[in-house]
């Protein structure tokens, strides 16, 4: 293993040095705003985590459970890493660019997965820097605390993620070396991947959802009379456990056994990952980059009746933004991942009745103006979590070429990437829609905004996400996930939906009370105005900076 420290250093500099040249200012001195302005983009969710945790741990101090807060960070950094974590392990193991480089190498696949994991490791920190810090925080904050909490805790967070992304680094061995020698295996990974999310999280609410509908007596009941919740969590995810132990107040020295025991985890985590790569990686990797095809040759009447027809360059490019994404299977898992964990997570709450709340009835509001305006906002949230349109320039990465050939002009080729990035923040509208149905909010009045709104919502977050990568695409990546997860586009491109809710509920409150029975109707003519003004400065932006990318 004495390569591997070698390794990982060329690996975090072909990983991240073309964000942190933007974050210092080495490219642009615009870069230097980056850092501040997404503290400023997540701030808000911060503040929502720490209000939780503060909440979280006033209600079950009197009741000897506040360590129970640790519990909740460290699982939630955890599950985090291990649902995403499947997607981004295939995509840097198996598809970047640097393995034809490295396989010849007199490297052992132990020290090339060990690389590339420290590479994914700090991506992760920062994922669930959001979710788990604020926890370590205002437990640390709160309670009474031995001198060993901070170092603990900062060891802690830094090996938090490395036991599920061994887990998920497992299953891409697996998963690969099944698919390896099959037809269409691109297609075989991709829903193999999802297949393991989908149980991963089926698995975590089936354990958390078992008991059914809780009402506030049972959980007091539960807290006093039952094993401790650190106890019972210990059951499914043992390693949050120790980790809780390791912090929570009291002897310093009673924390010790449970920081052994969590590092003697990570480490042994670890070398079942290395001796599963010395048997498996390079059998998931033999023709890896080779595609299966029907094996059925084409006539030359075909074959002049396919290169013959006729299409509008609009609907050619669209089919083409369809096509790369599809033949790609790390862009692809990236790109369906979160319109397939939205509804789940959505789902499985409701099919074990666990989102009821008795006596909270939300159809008596279903009639106030605001209704449809939430529920526009929220399909302009969820739309924000999509990497679809805030990586479209970057995916093409050194063919871009190509783009810049072509006889059509940029914003028409923009305007394809906007339809492409129509087909899943559309299906963010059929959920909400989904939602309000089931929370009796889908009156006729309200689904009606929905849909008129709908649409120039999903237009307007598509082109807040192209702006960002047409004024500065990544081409240069050499792993597809610095294209999409790893692209700091998909950061920024949050920034600007930040910005435009701002625009839009400013003008909401403005038009309620300067036209309050014209509301509704005011807020879908505002939003397809600012959906219109964006497509036309995202046009002439690319119009302008097309030409100017050097790859």
């Amino acid at each position: 293993m004495r390569n591997v420290w070698p390794l990982v250093r060329v690996q975090l500099r072909q990983t991240w040095r073309g964000s942190l040249e933007r974050m210092t200012g080495t490219r642009s001195r615009l870069g230097l705003l980056l850092i501040p302005l997404l503290i400023l983009a997540f701030l808000p969710l911060i503040l929502l985590f720490v209000a939780m945790y503060v909440g979280l741990y006033w209600g079950l101090e009197p009741f000897g459970q506040a360590p129970f807060v640790l519990t909740v960070a460290l699982t939630a950094g955890q599950l985090l890493c291990l649902i995403f974590g499947v997607l981004y392990v295939i995509s840097v193991f198996y598809f970047s660019q640097d393995l034809r480089l490295l396989i010849p190498l007199p490297l052992r696949p132990g020290e090339i997965v060990l690389a590339k994991l420290v590479s994914i490791l700090l991506g992760e920190y920062l994922s669930m820097a959001p979710v788990v810090i604020p926890g370590l925080a205002v437990y640390g904050f709160l309670a009474d605390v031995g001198p060993l909490y901070i170092p603990f805790a900062v060891l802690i967070y830094l090996m938090l993620p490395v036991f599920p992304l061994v887990l998920s680094g497992l299953f891409s061995l697996l998963l690969m070396r099944i698919t390896a020698l099959r037809r269409n295996r691109d297609l075989f990974r991709v829903f193999g991947a999802l297949l393991g999310i989908v149980l991963a999280i089926a698995l975590q609410f089936a354990t958390r959802f078992q008991q059914g509908n809780l009402q506030a007596e049972d959980v007091q009941r539960f807290l006093e009379n039952q094993q401790p919740l650190i106890q019972g969590v210990s059951r499914w995810i043992v390693t949050s456990a120790w980790g809780t132990q390791a912090l929570q107040a009291g002897s310093p020295a009673l924390g010790i056994p449970y920081f052994l025991l969590f590092t003697g985890a990570v480490a042994a985590s670890l070398a079942l990952l290395v001796a599963g790569a010395e048997r498996f990686f390079f059998g998931g990797l033999l023709s890896g980059g080779e595609r299966a095809t029907s094996g059925r040759e084409i006539s030359r009447s075909e074959l002049a009746e396919r290169t013959g027809r006729v299409q509008s360059p609009l609907r050619a490019l669209f089919l083409r933004e369809v096509r790369l994404l599809n033949r790609n299977p790390s862009h692809l898992m990236t790109a369906i991942s979160t319109p397939v964990l939205i509804p789940l997570f959505i789902a499985i709450p409701m099919a074990t009745g666990n989102l009821v709340v008795e006596g909270f009835d939300l159809a008596r509001h279903a009639d106030s103006p605001w209704v449809p305006a939430i529920l526009l906002a929220a399909v302009f949230g969820m739309s924000s979590t999509s990497v679809i349109a805030s990586s479209a320039v970057s995916r093409e990465g050194r063919w871009f070429w190509i783009s810049q050939s072509l006889p059509v002009a940029p914003r028409v080729q923009i305007h394809a990437k906007l339809l492409h990035s129509l087909l899943f923040n559309l299906l963010n509208l059929l959920i909400v829609g989904a939602a309000a149905l089931w929370l009796g909010l889908g009156t006729p009045r309200n689904l009606a905004v929905l849909l008129a709104g709908g649409l120039p919502v999903c237009v307007l977050s598509g082109y807040s996400g192209l702006l960002i990568d047409v004024l500065k695409p990544h081409l240069t990546w050499t792993d597809p996930q610095q294209a999409m997860k790893g692209n700091i586009n998909s950061l920024l491109g949050m920034l600007i939906h930040l910005g435009v809710t701002a625009v839009t509920v400013g003008a909401a409150i403005v038009l309620y009370a300067a036209a309050r029975p014209f509301f509704l109707p005011g807020l879908v003519i505002v939003l397809a105005l600012e959906a219109w003004l964006l497509g036309q400065i995202v046009g002439a932006l690319a119009d302008a900076r097309y030409a100017q990318y050097e790859l």
